[in-house]
């Protein structure tokens, strides 16, 4: 055991040398016996994200990336033309072993792949059998859970509850699920058959209207003749109105429509006395749709 005294000089000891008097370590502090938090220094830059090599959607995906057929087309080997051509004379060594070691690295990256894919294969069977039977197990756990008595610590320390108002594992109780049921059947069958009828009233408008569909040439030219003969009564003349579209004029603007209906009663009389003439067209139109069963 040495005699040599313990120092207690908060000063520089002189087998210490090498630290200046700038540095933070220049003065010996004690320090704590719990060590220091552990900093985990931050790294600049992202990872991209992992690819899946074997895609989740198809379950034979790694059976087919490690057939021969798909080596064969990723990674194929060098044709017989190729490897049997002769090699020119006259080269380079330094060319010769340039090609001889591309040759190398090719065969290598050839073997490379064709391992990962393999190995890749197997740890995937391995990782997706370990979760299976952790979900399984999981499952198990659940339901042996949920289908367990009430323990009977709790049974016997619950509040006194009627029985008519526990909660029941079975569902709530529907006496009129039959009934609500039958009636949105009902209720569907009459919207099919109403979408159905209103899908025929259209198909027989359309044929209806497709007698005055224009699809040949010949048909566009009696239109186009019809509509700008000068011999026809197609304008307006002293005796009659004619017949084009163009007799119309513009059609009605919203100003024109506001005008009209904010005249009131007076300023609709010239109207309300020139009678029902049109109102009663309509009306016979329609009965007329209902007892044909189409369009007029």
């Amino acid at each position: 055991r040495s005699n040599r005294p313990r120092l207690f000089s908060t000063t520089t000891p002189s087998h210490r040398p090498s630290i200046g008097p700038e540095s933070p370590n220049y003065i010996h502090v004690p320090r704590a016996p719990q060590p220091d938090a552990y900093y985990r220094p931050h790294i600049k830059g992202i990872l991209p994200t992992p690819r899946h090599i074997f895609p989740r959607t198809k379950k034979e995906a790694p059976e087919i990336k490690t057939s021969d057929a798909y080596f064969a087309a990723t990674t194929p080997e060098p044709s017989p033309a190729t490897l049997n051509a002769p090699k020119p004379k006259g080269i380079d060594p330094s060319a010769r072993r340039l090609i001889e070691w591309k040759s190398k690295i090719a065969e290598h990256r050839r073997r490379n792949l064709r391992e990962s894919l393999i190995e890749l294969r197997e740890r995937k069977k391995k990782t997706d059998t370990r979760l299976d039977a952790r979900s399984a197990a999981k499952q198990r756990d659940r339901q042996a859970r949920l289908s367990a008595p009430t323990p009977a610590d709790e049974k016997y320390t619950a509040a006194s509850v009627l029985q008519s108002t526990l909660p029941s594992r079975s569902g709530l109780q529907d006496p009129d699920r039959e009934a609500r049921i039958a009636q949105k059947q009902a209720n569907f069958s009459a919207h099919d058959a109403m979408k159905k009828a209103e899908r025929r009233n259209a198909l027989h408008t359309l044929y209806m209207n497709a007698r005055d569909f224009i699809v040949t040439e010949e048909k566009l030219n009696e239109a186009v003749e019809r509509a700008f003969d000068p011999n026809s009564n197609q304008f307006d003349n002293e005796s009659r109105r004619g017949l084009n579209i163009w007799n119309l004029g513009y059609p009605e603007t919203v100003k024109e429509h506001l005008e009209r209906a904010n005249k009131g009663e007076a300023g609709r009389a010239v109207e309300r006395m020139s009678g029902f003439s049109g109102i009663t067209d309509e009306r016979m139109r329609r009965i007329g749709e209902e007892l044909t069963g189409g369009k007029m």
